[in-house]
């Protein structure tokens, strides 16, 4: 098999990109793009088991170990299922077939993100995966309000961009050259060094709303629709955590002040986050400082500085897109008011249930995969002798109960309206397949972490 081959899923996607455009005009029915961009996304996420860990390609610019088959495969299913959901739901008064291109462009970006091995590749990848998410973010041009959240995602996205790529600069200057081949092997260069591993990661922590830098991610989000968001905050943030911890693994070794670093920003997120999300009444905001806070999560395992903290990292992160990728599809549905979901109980029994299980998971508490994942960073970090920040997040994982709970109480307990309306079949088989992947994944705990492990 041809090194052009190993990346049939990339192409996949770019044809069922193409292929949304115009299906819709072809076949005369509403959602036939969203279905043919499923169709595409599932063959994509198919063909990546199959081509499975491959060495470097084209010149050392890719390679396909552990962690970037288990990203590509949970990127390509992460957009199938949305977009599976979108092909019974659609977009509202917009058309869902641009939506559908740029979903399918987006997790094109992001799976050459995660087989990057060269500064060039990775940087145009990043592009690649954000600049589609500014537009849906942005989707809804008749609201000024998403226009401004959108703006404001643009802005500082494209800022931090530049910071990151004169990061990028320094490690080229230091290393002469762009592969992460030569960068890891060319001596530490001291404090040019350190200044370059702090310009990468603030580049990154701003796109993965890590705090201090999230400010953006609260207006973003509560001007853009559901259905954007839950793609926006899911699907390019496991991309973006993959590359977090390759390029911690790459830099660290030069600059050991890293590893405390992100002890610090993960105390910051979490802290910020998990208060900031406590008193808020719109899903998408209390979801957006959820997002804080499970990056700052994120960050404790990568503050191990250890091949176990790095794959716990990664799965972590798998743990918390799929609940809550399912989560903002029901708000889609539902409202973006907690109130909204006041009576759900007695109107979608099924839906209420559904809800349970994901709130549950992202606050940690078993069988669920979240209790899987935190369980997995928290020995990480113990083992890294973190114990203190540990402790934080346990507490800060009761607090998240609170304003998690606040959404069930409504559910169960609020009156609110009971008229049964009809869903589409596509959009509750999504939703289904998210709450079962979150019931089961933790069943696959202990291979999948000696896999990515593996890579390390």
């Amino acid at each position: 098999m041809s090194a052009l081959a190993w990346f049939i899923p990339e192409y996949l996607l770019l044809a069922g990109a193409f292929l949304a455009l115009f299906a819709e005009l072809i076949v005369r029915r509403e959602g036939a793009g969203a279905a043919a961009g499923a169709l595409f996304a599932t063959l994509a996420a198919l063909s990546a088991v199959a081509i499975g860990v491959r060495p470097v390609a084209f010149g050392g610019m890719l390679e396909l170990d552990q962690v970037s088959v288990t990203v590509r495969v949970a990127l390509a299913v992460l957009s199938a299922v949305y977009l599976l959901w979108l092909a019974g739901r659609g977009m509202g008064p917009e058309r869902s077939r641009e939506a559908t291109a740029l979903v399918l462009l987006a997790t094109l970006g992001g799976m050459l993100m995660v087989a990057s091995r060269d500064l060039m590749v990775l940087f145009i990848s990043i592009e690649l995966a954000t600049m589609p998410a500014y537009v849906l973010m942005g989707y809804r041009r008749d609201d000024e309000h998403t226009l401004e959240g959108a703006l404001k995602y643009f802005l500082l996205s494209m800022t931090t961009s530049l910071v990151m790529l004169y990061g990028f600069s320094f490690l080229f200057g230091i290393a002469g050259s762009t592969s992460f081949g030569v960068i890891a092997a060319t001596p530490s260069a001291g404090l040019l060094g350190a200044f370059s591993a702090v310009f990468v990661f603030v580049g990154l922590f701003a796109k993965m709303s890590a705090a201090p830098f999230h400010y953006w991610a609260p207006d973003a989000y509560a001007g853009a629709s559901p259905a954007s968001v839950a793609f926006v905050s899911t699907v390019p943030k496991l991309a973006g955590a993959a590359v977090m911890v390759r390029l911690a693994v790459l830099l660290a070794p030069g600059v050991p002040a890293l590893p405390t670093v992100f002890a610090v920003a993960s105390l910051l997120s979490m802290l910020l986050g998990n208060l900031a999300a406590f008193p808020q009444s719109d899903v998408r905001r209390l979801m957006a400082y959820s997002g804080v806070a499970h990056t700052g999560y994120m960050l404790l395992a990568l503050s191990a500085g250890s091949a176990a903290g790095n794959a716990a990292a990664i799965y972590y992160t798998i743990a918390y897109a799929v609940p809550s990728m399912a989560i903002m599809l029901l708000a889609a549905e539902e409202g973006t008011a907690v109130d909204d979901f006041a009576g759900l109980a007695a109107r979608r029994p099924a839906a209420a249930g559904v809800a349970v299980v994901l709130l549950l998971s992202l606050v940690g508490v078993p069988p669920m995969v979240g209790m899987f994942g935190k369980l997995v960073l928290f020995t990480a970090a113990l083992d890294a002798g973190r114990l203190a920040l540990v402790l934080v997040a346990v507490v800060m994982s009761v607090v998240s109960a609170g304003y998690y709970f606040r959404i069930l109480r409504a559910a169960f307990f609020a009156e609110g309206r009971t008229e049964r309306v009809a869903r589409a079949l596509p959009a509750s088989v999504a939703i289904m397949a998210l709450t079962a992947v979150t019931l089961s994944l933790g069943v696959f705990t202990g291979p999948l972490l000696r896999w990515l492990t593996a890579a390390f």
